[in-house]
């Protein structure tokens, strides 16, 4: 399959099999593109969990040599009853599992390794390029339940098709719907774009004017719990500051046209977190200078160190910018 789609497949003598049984030499249109990857390859009923759709891939011996090769290193499964493989990388799994004895993946369209997908995800997802995908086919992998699916949908839908409306109906939607742990931190990061902040880095095909608008009547009709779910997002040790997710967070929820009242009554409610309702205070302290004091006091007399120090510093300076 890997020859079919252009590529070069080394296979390693078997005496000489360390862990890695081959190595793949990537190839588009007949041109290398300089990126070998080492694999090693597993075949048969006893690498798969059906129940859990999991492949797995005993570690046995073979955890420093891999952890240590100098090239990607990833691990195929062939499973026979669904009639394909699918992939790991390995080197990346073991780091963030360094206890593990198996390593234990669920199956997903993300990591297929066959035909349909070598050419527009594996190879894409290798070399870090957006995925060849329609715009259908990213929004149906958006919806999916399986995290690394949904993921791979997303990056498709903002990378490859950044000014579709359908991209950010989709977007939006799932920031409405979803809860929070389906959420990832990028899509919030994907959202600054429209609002926009000095520490966007954009490449790619740039947004245009008409599809900022779109999304801009998107964002408008955001509430009060939308902007509690934005500020979720934001780290506790990292707060708002540049270059943080806060960062990212505080230009959407500040180009919101109902921003003021909606921090002001988040502000106000004792039964959220005081870390959210100390971002609010923050916000709305950028936002609305010396004004904001009054609703800010109702924190400080709650007992908030953060909602004294800015209520004092306004008195200083007038305003608050956490970038400067």
């Amino acid at each position: 399959m890997t020859e079919d789609a252009g590529s070069l497949f080394h296979k390693i003598d078997g005496e000489n099999d360390l862990g890695i049984d081959a190595l793949i030499e990537l190839i588009r249109d007949e041109v290398p593109l300089n990126h070998q990857i080492a694999v090693q390859i597993k075949s048969g009923a006893s690498y798969y969990n059906s129940a859990g759709e999991e492949c797995l891939i005993p570690v046995e011996g073979h955890r420093e040599y891999w952890l240590h090769h100098p090239l990607p290193v990833l691990g195929i499964v062939f499973v026979p009853s669904l009639g394909r493989a699918h992939w790991i990388d390995i080197k990346t799994y073991l780091k963030e599992n360094p206890g593990k004895a198996v390593i234990r993946y669920q199956t997903s369209e993300a990591n297929r390794f066959d035909s349909s997908t070598f050419g527009r995800i594996f190879v894409q997802t290798i070399l870090r390029e957006i995925p060849d995908l329609t715009l259908l086919e990213g929004i149906q992998l958006f919806r999916s339940s399986k995290p690394d699916e949904s993921y791979l949908g997303l990056i498709t839908l903002f990378r490859r098709y950044p000014n579709s409306e359908s991209t950010w109906n989709e977007l939006v939607q799932a920031l409405r719907d979803w809860p929070l742990e389906d959420i990832r931190d990028v899509m919030v990061y994907f959202f600054a774009h429209i609002s926009w902040h000095p520490d966007i880095w954009h490449t790619g095909e740039s947004i245009t004017e008409r599809t900022k608008e779109h999304a801009r009547k998107l964002f408008a009709s955001f509430g009060r719990l939308e902007i509690e779910k934005l500020l979720t997002f934001v780290d506790e040790g990292a707060g708002i500051a540049r270059g943080t997710i806060g960062q990212s967070v505080e230009a959407i929820i500040s180009a919101l046209p109902n921003a003021t009242q909606c921090l002001t009554e988040i502000i106000a409610d004792v039964n959220l977190l005081p870390f959210t309702r100390e971002c609010a205070a923050l916000i709305l302290a950028m936002n609305n200078g010396k004004s904001s004091v009054p609703t800010i006091s109702i924190l400080a007399k709650s007992g908030s160190w953060f909602a004294q120090e800015l209520i004092d510093h306004l008195g200083r300076y007038g305003e608050v910018n956490p970038y400067a």
